[in-house]
């Protein structure tokens, strides 16, 4: 694709972790993280995913968590009010991601599936609903986009992200489509990333598309092959587990500097990371903020 000059402006900024599925308190910040969240000011936390990035006097929120209620609380405590955020980003239409999307006025962009109806299937045979919120009620605000979008300047989505490892793939999700449920490889899933002068900041949802997948789109849409951050979602819970060897090779490959995992990444992937990259390794909950 033709790169525009805004793509490869360095910019300055942070990304606070609104909503994750863990909060810790009374750990020393770091030069990398401010931990906000203290016993007179405790953050909540709820199983899902928001992120908000402040760059360029923008606010670029991330998801919204599964409630709205968790979001709402850690952004009054950081004096920020939902009329407040400029733009929001749709990482995948999973309800621990969009379920506070109601509590904004602000733009929406997403991907077209991200609406359908989704299911989780269990290797016991259950199925849990996924489905998003009602994307009528939005729809007069709603973006739909399959490519790169720039948000602010140096910030930017992945858009949909091109399967090239198909060892990341997961065959546990489904999608309804004309009334018959099918595999979904979740097509809607999308990352943001930032160009800042150590290299590309890159947020994940929950890397549907497979986290090595996402850092690789990044690289190739901005250019930029040095790789600083990234933070988020890994999906490397469950079945997700057999790729946690491979994952740490590619990371190791890519020589990012900064690896901070959450959300679904769970605890054996987050446990085997901080054992086997702990320089790179950076411990991250509800209510940090990392500045780049």
């Amino acid at each position: 694709m033709k790169r525009d000059r805004g793509l490869l402006e360095v910019v300055e900024g942070t990304v606070t972790i609104l909503v994750d599925n863990t909060v810790m308190e009374l750990i020393p910040d770091s030069k990398f993280i401010d931990r906000l969240s203290k016993p007179s000011r405790s953050y909540i936390c709820e199983h899902g995913f928001s992120a908000l990035i402040e760059v360029e006097g923008k606010k670029i929120l991330i998801d919204t968590g599964s409630t709205g209620v968790a979001v709402m609380h850690n952004l009054k405590l950081l004096g920020i009010k939902p009329a407040d955020i400029d733009i929001i980003v749709v990482s995948h239409g999973h309800i621990d991601h969009t379920g506070g999307l109601s509590n904004f006025p602000a733009k929406i962009i997403a991907h077209p599936f991200c609406h359908s109806k989704r299911y989780l299937e269990t290797p016991t045979g259950s199925n849990y609903d996924l489905t998003s919120p009602d994307v009528d009620r939005f729809i007069d605000r709603v973006e739909f986009h399959r490519g790169p979008v720039q948000l602010a300047k140096g910030v930017w989505t992945t858009g949909e992200v091109t399967r090239k490892h198909r060892w990341e793939t997961l065959n546990i999700f489904r999608i309804e489509k004309k009334g018959k449920v099918e595999c979904d490889e979740v097509l809607d899933d999308q990352g943001v990333f930032i160009t800042t002068s150590k290299g590309l900041v890159i947020i994940a949802g929950c890397s549907h598309a497979g986290i090595i997948n996402t850092v690789e789109q990044a690289i190739n849409i901005s250019g930029v092959p040095d790789v600083y951050c990234v933070i988020g979602g890994f999906h490397l819970i469950g079945p997700g587990e057999n790729k946690i060897d491979k994952t740490i090779e590619e990371f190791k490959r890519l020589n990012i500097k900064k690896i901070v995992p959450i959300h679904c990444t769970g605890f054996e992937g987050i446990k085997r990371i901080s054992n086997e990259m702990p320089g790179e390794f950076e411990y991250v909950t509800t209510g940090c903020r990392v500045h780049f």
